[in-house]
């Protein structure tokens, strides 16, 4: 097993974990890697993009603004058939 070197000017390693844990699962549901790693496994890989600085971590308040944007750009009519819902 690796030992992770962490770099000099993080903030905490708390914030590494848990940016690392958000984007490890991102990657479990099909999010393509952004660094070519030896490794196979979603926690190094995570592990990785972020000491790589590829992932961005975002505060409460930017993820609030993305969402919005997000929402303001859905299309105002539902895409594809409406399934009915089963009793």
């Amino acid at each position: 097993m690796r030992q992770i070197q962490y770099p000099d000017d993080l903030e905490s390693k708390f914030r590494f974990v848990v940016v690392a844990s958000l984007r490890c699962l991102q990657l479990q549901k099909g999010a393509k890697q952004r660094v070519t790693s030896r490794s196979r496994k979603y926690t190094t890989v995570a592990q990785e993009e972020v000491l790589a600085g590829l992932v961005k971590e975002m505060t409460p308040d930017e993820i609030k603004a993305a969402a919005e944007l997000l929402m303001a750009a859905a299309p105002a009519e539902p895409v594809g058939e409406a399934v009915p819902a089963t009793e």
